[in-house]
């Protein structure tokens, strides 16, 4: 089976409330806190190490079949810069949900790299995914 690296759209950094999972060198969330500078509509963004996707795209995967993440809830703020900008470009604030990859290679469709926090996903997964807007994430064989 084909993998690949999917490295989403940047929109926002980590907020105060993010925390880890001890001894995971900031690479394992407990609890994700995106603090949003802007949105230009991407379904799946990052802020590493955590991902987020619209409740569209968290809907579509779940009823995919597909294996190796958990949606959870997070937290989300917009910067002060963020609501200018959307605001200036008319964007909505976007319902987005945590996608956390807690499968292992060869064994789900959605796993973190070992070496660095990216996220790899099947080539059923990348199916999934290519359904929805992804116009400035970077995807490459893994």
């Amino acid at each position: 089976m084909k993998y690949y690296r999917v490295e989403p759209a940047v929109d926002g950094s980590l907020g105060e409330m993010a925390e880890f999972v001890r001894g995971s060198e900031n690479r394992m969330l407990v609890t994700f806190h995106m603090v949003l500078h802007d949105w230009l509509g991407d379904d799946l963004v990052t802020t590493t190490p955590g991902f987020a996707v619209t409740r569209a795209l968290a809907d579509r995967l779940q009823k995919s079949g597909l294996t190796g993440f958990d949606l959870k809830d997070m937290h989300l703020s917009i910067s002060p810069q963020g609501t200018e900008l959307m605001r200036f470009g008319d964007a909505e604030v976007p319902d987005l949900v945590w996608l956390d990859p807690v499968g292992r290679f060869g064994e789900g469709d959605f796993f973190m790299d070992r070496d660095v926090p990216d996220l790899i996903v099947s080539e059923k997964a990348l199916r999934v995914l290519q359904e929805f807007d992804l116009k400035r994430a970077r995807v490459g064989e893994f």
